[in-house]
């Protein structure tokens, strides 16, 4: 999507209509929004759909949502004329929840791809599924993760002129970094994934595992490195719509390998509406996926109004909570 619309990243001459935005962007972002609809959905699916989801925390998956839509919707009625004072600044209270939102959001994606490098490591075993080198892999992702932040913002400012929100971020960061803080910051942030990186290769060698057993673990580690790459190749805007959307491509395709997988080989519950879903992938995948799909589209003329924005911020916080709760297994295997 991206080399098709043309989005290259490089936003320093003001975008390809002068005016500080690409023409394309508009469509890859809606694209992204709508992947990324229809993944949060399937946590719903999951939970209150399986009885035995439902119950380890059914008081909490029945007040929370309640409290969170309500909350929500008084920030955006009643927080109309309210300012929060910052500094020399106020703030609009909502813009304090689409802050916990962002930054929940940054640390959910990078967690699914922990998890999911965690279940190849799990599978192939031969001391890879250690919780030592557990800590290993998560130290390796969010040390990129710094790394690549550094990187983008010391020389790859351009790219953050596509959008507003984008420029607000350099404008703050920009006198923070220039000059001897901005190197050492790169100093620190490369000296740090350069040792930890060493030491996760030096215990991945270590495994005794042939090499077609490393590659498909090896190949999702690749993938994130690629990914985050993306951001110092055409900047955090279309760095975000790129691990956004893989983030949610992946959920979808983890979610119905792990309901086949709980639910196919079994009897079914009838009171299980996941299971009788799940249980044909091939099947429940694209029907899900096309239903929820034409709802997104359905809201379309909806999502400006302040229903749509608690229902959508409100199902993005859910989102990120429930699957807090759902795959922090307590058996390992």
């Amino acid at each position: 999507m991206v080399f098709a619309l043309g989005i290259d990243g490089d936003w320093s001459a003001g975008g390809r209509d002068g005016n500080g935005t690409e023409p394309g962007l508009g469509l890859a972002t809606l694209l992204a929004l709508g992947v990324s609809y229809v993944h949060r959905h399937y946590t719903f699916l999951l939970v209150y759909g399986d009885a035995e989801v439902f119950s380890r925390r059914a008081r909490a998956y029945t007040i929370t949502p309640a409290l969170l839509f309500i909350g929500l919707a008084l920030v955006l009625r009643l927080g109309g004329d309210l300012r929060i004072p910052l500094g020399a600044r106020s703030i609009h209270p909502w813009m304090i929840v689409l802050g916990i939102t962002g930054a929940w959001n940054m640390w959910h994606t990078l967690m699914q791809r922990y998890g999911i490098a965690r279940a190849y490591a799990g599978r192939v075993g031969a001391g890879l599924e250690t919780r030592e080198h557990g800590r290993r892999d998560l130290a390796l992702l969010w040390s990129g993760a710094a790394l690549t932040a550094v990187v983008t913002l010391l020389f790859r400012a351009q790219t953050f002129g596509g959008i507003g929100n984008a420029r607000k971020v350099l404008a703050a960061a920009a006198p923070i970094l220039d000059g001897p803080v901005g190197w050492g910051a790169l100093i620190v942030a490369a000296s740090v994934f350069a040792q930890i990186a060493f030491g996760w290769i030096r215990h991945e060698r270590a495994a005794d595992l042939s090499w077609r057993e490393r590659f498909p673990r090896l190949n999702f580690v690749a993938s994130t490195a690629a990914l985050l790459l993306v951001f110092v190749a055409h900047g955090p805007i279309v760095g975000y719509l790129c691990f956004g959307v893989a983030h949610a491509l992946e959920y979808i395709v983890f979610f119905h390998v792990f309901g086949h997988a709980k639910y196919a080989r079994q009897a079914r519950d009838s009171r299980s509406f996941a299971g009788s879903v799940l249980a044909r992938p091939a099947i429940s995948g694209p029907a899900i996926a096309l239903a929820l799909t034409a709802l997104f589209f359905v809201l379309a003329d909806y999502r400006k109004t302040e229903a749509y924005m608690a229902y959508y911020t409100a199902t993005s916080l859910l989102h990120f909570l429930y699957d807090g709760w759902i795959w922090k297994r307590p058996k390992p295997k």
